[in-house]
């Protein structure tokens, strides 16, 4: 029998295999908190997803954990009323930490590997317009060419954060956390066909780095997925 870590790590590059025929990555957000005692280990496997190519991994701190004598500095009512809506889209009974929520369409413990390699190897069979981000002089310029409809969306997000947390349930911890989200910004719909748009600095959400994605009404399916390539 092969090491549990040997067989993540083969079905990570089957999965990887399979998104590149498809055309595009896969979303992958985890709605976490430093105030959850259980998240540190989904925060790490979100790390894992960051490295790799077929996947775009975006860490959402939520706010109601803030109660418990630790307030994340990263959390914020929006990303908790956006996990709100995913719930009712996936038609689950209540939110919870660590969840990731996989193209906007399934979800799963944040901590299981297997289930969620399981999600994002289903995700990277479905056909994709194609969407490329890519900065240049004048900002972030953003080109869609396909079949489809939906809401263009850009996040913007930390890369990495070490943390300490001197109380609450993860007290004494030094936290490492990555693709942190700082901001989302509604660009407009997209009714299918070409589109191109050049978004200026003040048209971008904050944070270090930026990803543009297509996602059908009311946090509905992700369609398409791109971060912001250099020139």
């Amino acid at each position: 029998m092969l090491p549990k870590v040997t067989v993540l790590t083969l079905l990570g590059a089957l999965f990887s295999a399979e998104s590149a025929e498809a055309g595009g990555p896969v979303l992958v957000e985890l709605f976490t908190s430093q105030g959850c005692n259980s998240c540190p280990p989904a925060d790490a496997y979100l790390g894992d997803l960051a490295k790799r190519r077929d996947v775009i991994a975006l860490g959402f701190h939520v706010d109601y954990w803030n109660y418990i004598g630790w307030k994340d500095p990263f959390s914020d009512a929006a990303w908790t009323e956006r996990q709100r809506s995913y719930s009712r889209s996936l038609g689950t009974s209540q939110i919870y930490t660590p969840q990731m929520v996989v193209d906007g369409g399934d979800h799963a413990v944040g901590s299981d590997r297997r289930a969620v390699e399981r999600l994002i190897g289903e995700a990277a069979k479905r056909d994709r317009p194609a969407l490329a981000a890519k900065r240049t002089v004048e900002g972030l310029r953003l080109t869609i060419e396909g079949a489809g409809e939906g809401e263009v969306w850009v996040v913007g997000y930390d890369p990495r954060h070490e943390t300490k947390v001197p109380r609450g349930e993860n007290a004494g911890k030094t936290l490492t956390e990555f693709n942190v989200v700082r901001g989302v910004a509604r660009i407009e719909a997209w009714k299918g066909g070409s589109y191109s748009r050049t978004l200026t600095a003040s048209e971008l959400p904050p944070g270090g780095a930026h990803v543009a994605l297509i996602q059908a009404r009311n946090l509905g399916r992700v369609l398409a997925v791109s971060a912001a390539a250099t020139p």
